[in-house]
């Protein structure tokens, strides 16, 4: 009788770590569905920003010639060259500047 009794709960325990261990496996596959779709979001994410920082290299190069600053300089801001009149060489002497 005390053997049977001794079975049953074992078998009892046995049966409820089996259900916890299932439990487990399911809540961790459910977890690892959710990081698979924000992985792949994520790298959907990076990708679009791979596109948009190709685009601004492109436009970044192109801001970067001589002529493309002289044209916005002189276009859009209204900037001009400096005649020869306008411009002063300052020289500091050594001894005025102790």
């Amino acid at each position: 009788m005390r053997r049977s009794r001794q079975r049953v709960f074992v078998r009892s325990v046995c049966f409820l770590l089996a259900a916890l261990l299932l439990f487990l496996a399911l809540s961790a596959q459910i977890r690892l569905r959710a990081v698979e779709a924000e992985s792949a979001a994520l790298k959907s994410e990076i990708e679009e920003l791979e596109k948009k920082k190709e685009l601004l290299s492109a436009r970044l190069a192109g801001c970067l010639s001589l002529g493309e600053i002289e044209r916005r300089a002189c276009g859009e801001l209204g900037m001009c060259r400096c005649r020869g009149d306008q411009i002063r060489v300052i020289g500091i002497e050594e001894d005025d500047a102790e």
